[in-house]
């Protein structure tokens, strides 16, 4: 009989993906990243972080992750906005982790 471990579970892999991605939030705002690198940082964690996970939580993920890059390295204290530049921000957090998750996938 196989063991089971808690990070067989999807919902687990997201939780911890979401709780590293607010870490690496912290290291942005903490460390006064400019912008366009913090946003770059948040990118390419949340586009790593969405590999082990299906496709719901990793557009998920990506959506997680803009929501940081657009609420504390481009804005403060957590603002959204919606403005051209932030929904081209969108679309390429959420097409980044399609594309990576696509690499986890065993299918």
């Amino acid at each position: 009989m196989a063991q089971h471990v808690v990070t067989d579970q999807v919902g687990v892999r997201f939780g911890i993906g979401a709780g590293l991605l607010f870490l690496v939030t912290g290291v942005v705002v903490g460390g006064g990243l400019p912008g366009a690198y913090g946003v770059a940082l948040l990118l390419v964690a949340t586009a790593v972080l969405a590999v082990p996970l299906d496709a719901p939580y990793a557009l998920l993920l990506g959506l997680a992750g803009w929501a940081f890059a657009t609420g504390f390295a481009v804005n403060t204290l957590g603002a959204l906005t919606l403005a051209p530049l932030d929904l081209l921000r969108l679309a390429l957090f959420v097409v980044s982790v399609a594309v990576t998750h696509r690499l986890g996938d065993p299918a």
